[in-house]
């Protein structure tokens, strides 16, 4: 909950400038958040940016508690802003967030199991989701479930359940 806190404060304050993410043991940069007056613009965060890396430090500061935050007061203009988002969204956003990914962590297939896309499935061309669909472009080039993990630019909860819904509308084969 550091990140949280972190933000927090920044945001009662009305703060301008940058939150660093670090790693607490080395000091590594990982990223960083942009407030302008308390409102979050931006987010860069193990290479991805936007408002998934902002979840994906929610969600790492609560499993890894590896990270610490330095708050750094700088001149952060609109031009560098890609999307607005005040205190409370990002409250009630991280919450449900967070409560989703502990939901559908127990999911998660082991890293080590290959999947496939079913030719059938395709053929058919039935509806799917956006998560489905990035889930199925990472699938083609990736088959290794620890791969489409790391290549996937959805949050984790997001390609767990888009897989959990491939599985059931018989997109994919398993293979051990």
């Amino acid at each position: 909950m550091a990140f949280v806190k972190t933000i927090a404060d920044q945001a009662t304050l009305s703060f301008t400038g940058r939150i660093n993410v670090l790693e607490k043991d080395t000091g590594k940069y990982l990223g960083k958040v942009s407030l302008i007056e308390g409102e979050i613009v931006y987010c860069a965060y193990n290479g991805h940016v936007g408002k998934s890396s902002l979840y994906n430090i929610v969600i790492d500061d609560q499993v890894r508690e590896g990270l610490t935050f330095v708050a750094e007061p700088e001149i952060v203009t609109l031009s560098e802003a890609i999307f607005q988002l005040p205190y409370e969204t990002f409250i009630k956003e991280s919450s449900f967030i967070y409560q989703t990914y502990r939901d559908s962590i127990k999911l998660r297939p082991p890293d080590h199991i290959r999947l496939l896309i079913d030719p059938d499935f395709v053929a058919r061309g039935p509806n799917i989701s956006f998560w489905e669909y990035e889930v199925l472009t990472v699938i083609s080039d990736f088959n290794k479930v620890a791969d489409i993990f790391s290549e996937c630019n959805l949050l984790e909860y997001q390609t767990i359940n888009a897989l959990v819904s491939l599985r059931k509308k018989g997109a994919l084969k398993v293979l051990r």
